[in-house]
């Protein structure tokens, strides 16, 4: 074996995965596999327990393998194996420059440090062209973060699970089922996400839009955190479901002992209890959502700041500022919230519910623990949604769809729904992100409904009576406001920007209604009459143009949703492979026609948007 060409492969593994690398590293003898042959001819790993070979036959299944590849796979610029066997295969599908990353999950580190000796991948590595994981020390996060970078997560529509050799179908079955399982549903997550109807996202940006000032002259959200962070050790985040009103007289009576964020909903619910949270948030654009505050509390309000995004309805303004009720907005990490160079007044409400908000919240104020109760994330066994106090009823969320998931406690399974299944998701995302970056612990003390991964469930009480031992110094500190004659400069120069970024879209508008003429032109010929080379140039263009359009700063949610369907849907048009020119002729046309109908959209999406500004600015 190759000693030096170990060291240099995990080397270059260091770079990128520390962990892994040391893990390789420490072994010194290999108990449960070893290498047989010396060339590619007879090169095999056998399975020392079962003296079964990886491979039954080494060059032939490579040369399958690679057949295969070559002919069905050879456009595609990120492919998924399980299984890292010796390695002959990836080495020969790198020498493949389409295939800009090849993902490999292995469940044994043997196999890993055998191969390591066999070929050079250093580059590879470095480059992350070759990335790799070790099932054992994987978690959902970094699944999560994989999918989500920006080189992989175009490809999700082309995905698939490949497996090289029968030997880890037979002996890793559990592990690769589950494993394709958990990349499928963060897939479903990333793509419903994105959305694809952009009606959320106008109203959105106008609601945006019209709150702009009372964003600018209601508070600095980067001030409050620099000022609030590390005042308090623990954080209680109340949400609404059926769960909740078990929870209350314990709240009640510890309240002064951690920091109580409270979700919209929650909020009439803790009032009547006379339960004062520090923090209500709110993050929907709706205007039932408003109704959550068309009451009148009185002196209960004292001292609470109402966090709420900026896309919220006007009505929800209006009913705080009614009742004299202290509020701030935030922006929410949306792209037309960037496209207002306005950093300092955002961003929380990453995640899709108000609870995520919460959570979001609680870990920039660098809480060691995160408490949540009423998260039940489920009906309740007699199909209620939320508690009987809550003001649209204890059935706010009809039952629908056949969604069943983990328990609490995990003995059973729950009924649940997607957009619930979606807010788990953003949680169990968030609380792996913070327990391995901030080292914050998460708390499930809800004693219901579905279980959140990462999360400790424990009761409530045991909880209360471990962890809240001191009251704190409340109220904090709640007026972030930047003087007159400051917030009307801000808002002077964004509307500025603003106006800006409309001249400059409107330019582009023009270009690419002129490319669009033109390519009319070209699909209204016959198709035999089509030359190749003009084919190639005018798809050129509209890719030019998609670079354009994203590079100018002129991307907001109205428009994301096209642009990342529409991208996702062009690579699977353009990674099936042709046999002859005449085949690629017939894709390179269904690309334009593709481009044609979604460049259509963009101009109509762009313009709206131009509208919108010109109107509320």
């Amino acid at each position: 074996m190759d000693k030096e060409l170990f060291l240099k492969n995990t080397q270059a593994l260091f770079e990128v995965d520390q962990i892994l690398a040391y893990e390789l590293r420490k072994i010194k003898q290999c108990f449960s596999f070893t290498l047989q042959g010396n060339s590619l001819e007879n090169l095999n790993i056998i399975h020392l327990p079962s003296k079964e070979g990886v491979y039954k036959n080494s060059y032939k299944e490579l040369g399958g393998n690679l057949s295969f590849f070559k002919t069905q796979y050879s456009k595609y610029p990120t492919l998924f194996f399980y299984g890292f066997g010796s390695g002959a295969l990836y080495k020969s599908l790198l020498a493949n420059q389409n295939h800009k990353q090849i993902i490999v999950f292995e469940s044994e580190l043997e196999i890993l440090y055998l191969a390591f000796h066999l070929f050079d991948f250093s580059k590879d590595i470095k480059n992350e062209r070759l990335i790799l994981f070790y099932t054992p020390n994987l978690n959902i996060a970094q699944l999560n973060a994989l999918l989500n970078h920006k080189k992989v997560k175009y490809s999700i529509k082309t995905y698939d699970f490949h497996i090289h050799s029968e030997f880890y179908l037979t002996h890793y079955k559990n592990i690769i089922q589950n494993l394709n399982q958990s990349l499928i549903d963060i897939i479903k997550f990333i793509v419903l996400s994105h959305g694809n109807d952009p009606k959320d996202s106008h109203i959105g940006i106008e609601h945006t839009l019209k709150n702009l000032k009372a964003l600018i002259f209601g508070g600095v959200f980067q001030h409050f955190l620099k000022h609030n962070r590390a005042k308090s050790k623990n954080a209680i985040i109340v949400s609404t479901g059926p769960s909740l009103t078990k929870q209350l007289p314990l709240l009640k009576e510890y309240a002064n002992k951690a920091t109580i964020f409270c979700a919209d909903s929650s909020y009439p619910i803790l009032a009547k209890a006379g339960i004062k949270p520090d923090y209500v948030l709110s993050l929907e654009r709706l205007a039932l959502t408003s109704e959550f505050f068309n009451n009148d509390f009185g002196e209960f309000d004292k001292d609470i700041l109402f966090l709420i995004t900026s896309v919220a309805h006007e009505n929800t303004l209006k009913y705080l500022e009614k009742n004299h009720r202290n509020y701030m907005l935030i922006l929410r990490p949306l792209l037309f919230s960037s496209l207002l160079k306005l950093d300092d007044f955002g961003y929380l409400g990453v995640g899709m519910s108000v609870a995520n908000m919460a959570y979001e919240l609680a870990a920039a104020l660098r809480h060691e623990n995160i408490i949540l109760i009423g998260q039940d994330l489920a009906y309740d066994d007699l199909g209620h949604s939320h508690p009987k106090d809550h003001i649209y009823g204890e059935q706010g969320d009809e039952i629908r769809g056949e969604i069943y998931t983990i328990a609490y406690g995990g003995e059973r399974k729950v009924r649940t729904q997607l957009s619930w299944q979606l807010f788990r998701q953003s949680f169990e995302k968030d609380i792996l992100f913070v327990k391995e970056k901030l080292k914050i612990t998460t708390y499930n003390c809800t004693e219901g409904g579905a279980r959140i991964e990462g999360s400790i469930e424990k009761p409530f009480k045991e909880i209360c009576e471990n962890l809240l031992n001191t009251n704190l110094n409340k109220p904090f500190k709640n007026d972030f406001r930047l003087n007159s004659k400051e917030a009307q400069k801000i808002y002077e120069k964004t509307k500025k920007h603003l106006l800006n970024q409309v001249k400059t879209s409107k330019e582009l508008i023009e270009e690419m209604k002129n490319k669009l003429n033109v390519l009319q032109s070209i699909l209204n010929e016959t198709e035999s009459n089509l030359d190749f080379k003009k084919l190639k140039k005018i798809e050129l263009d509209f890719q030019t143009l998609a670079t354009k359009m994203k590079s100018y700063g002129l991307m907001s949610e109205l428009l994301q949703a096209l642009v990342f369907h529409q991208e996702c849907d062009l690579l699977k048009l353009k990674v099936k492979p042709c046999k002859n020119q005449e085949e690629e002729k017939e894709q390179i046309l269904l690309c334009l026609k593709h481009y044609h109908e979604k460049f259509n959209e963009f101009i109509l999406y762009m313009q709206i948007q131009n509208e919108l500004i010109e109107k509320y600015i």
